[in-house]
């Protein structure tokens, strides 16, 4: 790190290729003469992503959220290191948006440069899934397992982890071949069984500390998943306890 002589601190990365340096607009990445490089404006990915809609980040269309979480990477200086395969067809896609840009040879130039970015979003995007998805399933399976008992919605376990709706429900049913709602709704029900065996505690009781708000709903999805009441399930010492593990569940029902 270094000041320059307009007492400005720059910051110098030593980096072995190969690696995608993402920088905001607000950022500036000083690269050496053989270093590949583009810019651009986020507007050019989605219309919206003016820079107080990212700011407020109040997307509410799935197209949106989708497209805000490619690009939210470069809303901060982050290093990725990708995976040889990857860094090849990035390197291809970016050196056809840097051509179009500069020949400008037509008025579509525009909109061949903006397929090739989002390629290459896609593409950054998918790389990192491989990476990761294992250990953000990870991070919503012990979120639910901690805070069955408390009001967890979908667009929160979002938001835990980055991801839209769409992203999240695929990546968790690969998993555990359910949605993660479906997921919360059988962990419940297995934290209920539990306490009907095991404790004494009124069935109001335990709809309570098992998560569910209300008696009538606890017992209607009980009855749904179980095919008995909380009290004949209580009176015939647990007709079947539910399997519920961390990476993989029993589909019994």
């Amino acid at each position: 790190m270094q000041n320059n002589k307009s007492g400005i601190t720059c910051l110098t990365l030593l980096l072995s290729a190969p690696n995608v340096v993402l920088s905001s607009c607000k950022g500036r990445i000083v690269s050496q003469d053989n270093a590949k490089s583009f810019s651009f404006c986020p507007t050019l990915i989605n219309k919206s992503f003016t820079p107080e809609g990212l700011s407020n980040n109040d997307f509410t269309e799935i197209a949106d959220q989708h497209d805000y979480s490619l690009v939210k990477p470069f809303l901060s200086q982050r290093i990725i290191n990708p995976l040889p395969q990857t860094y090849l067809r990035i390197s291809e896609w970016l050196d056809l948006a840097v051509m179009e840009e500069q020949l400008k040879n037509s008025h579509t130039w525009q909109h061949r440069v903006r397929r090739y970015i989002m390629q290459i979003l896609f593409l950054l995007e998918a790389d990192q899934n491989k990476l990761s998805n294992k250990s953000m399933i990870d991070i919503v399976l012990e979120h639910i397992h901690t805070n069955y008992s408390k009001e967890i919605s979908l667009d929160a376990l979002c938001k835990l982890v980055y991801i839209n709706r769409t992203t999240l429900n695929r990546l968790f049913k690969l998993h555990t071949r359910r949605s993660p709602i479906d997921y919360l709704l059988y962990y419940r029900l297995s934290v209920a069984c539990e306490l009907l065996i095991n404790s004494k505690l009124s069935i109001s009781k335990i709809a309570e500390a098992s998560g569910f708000n209300y008696d009538s709903y606890f017992t209607r999805q009980f009855i749904a998943k179980i095919g008995l009441t909380p009290s004949q399930y209580r009176q015939g010492d647990g007709f079947e306890i539910l399997n519920i593990k961390e990476s993989y569940i029993v589909d019994e029902y």
